[in-house]
């Protein structure tokens, strides 16, 4: 993944108030994730994160 697909994906899921993010691929987190305060769960490839 991209960076660009990934800052695509995150105003996405802000956008829409989304609760879960899928970015498995992407090696670094961009700081544009803490747009995402919804969040409960972010997939970063075989882990899931549940906050």
């Amino acid at each position: 993944m991209t960076r660009e697909e990934s800052l695509q994906l995150i105003d996405k899921a802000a956008d829409e108030g989304q609760t879960e993010l899928d970015l498995a691929g992407l090696e670094k987190l961009p700081p544009q994730i803490g747009k995402c305060a919804p969040l409960e769960r972010l997939v970063l490839g075989k882990f899931a994160m549940i906050v």
